[in-house]
């Protein structure tokens, strides 16, 4: 019997709610045309960096005023900016209710050359799921599953095919979506499907809302 250890769940861009045991953890929660379901036993929120399309204080402050013990990580210049942060840095590790985290990276990767937008932080969800925010950092080790990003102003999609066969998970779910139309994301993912393939791995796109179960 198949067991399920946690469902992942995606919402707009790179907004994803890990869920297991009934907690839920959020990572880089946004709205921008679509609005985020009212969710209870939020019992974490990371944010990956500062940037408006990963971190917009207000979101932040009403899931809190829901779910007020929750826990809020990001980066060092992040949490100068939303109140009840903590900071992490690459090597640190957490335990927020039951999710063991782990915490890599330290740029934000460049949309000029040679310059550093910010600071950011990657993490491994449960040792399973990795998310490397706005760059193409990996940690250690192998990824069951990894969070691709698969279109912005800081890459084109052959580095994504890089990173994901630098990487060689067993699933590719895409995110950092919303800068593309339909017509591009099509584009996009056609590429980075038969990427997968030549790996091996399994591509699993999502749409707001939709999850899949690990």
């Amino acid at each position: 019997m198949y067991t399920v250890i946690m469902k992942i769940t995606k919402y707009e861009h790179s907004g994803l709610a890990f869920e297991k045991d009934g907690k839920i953890l959020l990572v880089d929660p946004v709205e921008f045309k679509q609005k985020l379901p009212e969710l209870t036993n939020v019992v974490g929120i990371i944010l990956t960096h500062k940037h408006g399309d990963h971190c917009q204080p207000a979101v932040v402050e009403r899931i809190k005023a829901a779910n007020p013990a929750l826990e809020l990580v990001t980066s060092a210049e992040t949490a100068e900016m939303v109140n009840g942060a903590s900071a992490a840095k690459a090597g640190d590790t957490r335990d927020v209710a039951g999710f063991q985290l782990a915490f890599f990276g330290r740029d934000h990767a460049a949309i000029i050359p040679g310059q550093v937008p910010c600071d950011n932080i990657g993490v491994v969800v449960d040792g399973l799921v990795v998310n490397p925010g706005d760059s193409f950092d990996l940690p250690s080790g192998s990824a069951k599953v990894l969070l691709a990003p698969i279109a912005s102003p800081w890459n084109k999609i052959a580095e994504t095919i890089d990173f994901v066969k630098k990487a060689r998970p067993e699933v590719v779910i895409p995110i950092h979506d919303a800068v593309l139309s339909d017509l591009g994301m099509t584009f996009n993912c056609n590429w980075l499907k038969n990427a997968c393939a030549e790996i091996g791995a399994k591509f699993v796109q999502l749409g707001f809302g939709e999850s899949y179960e690990i």
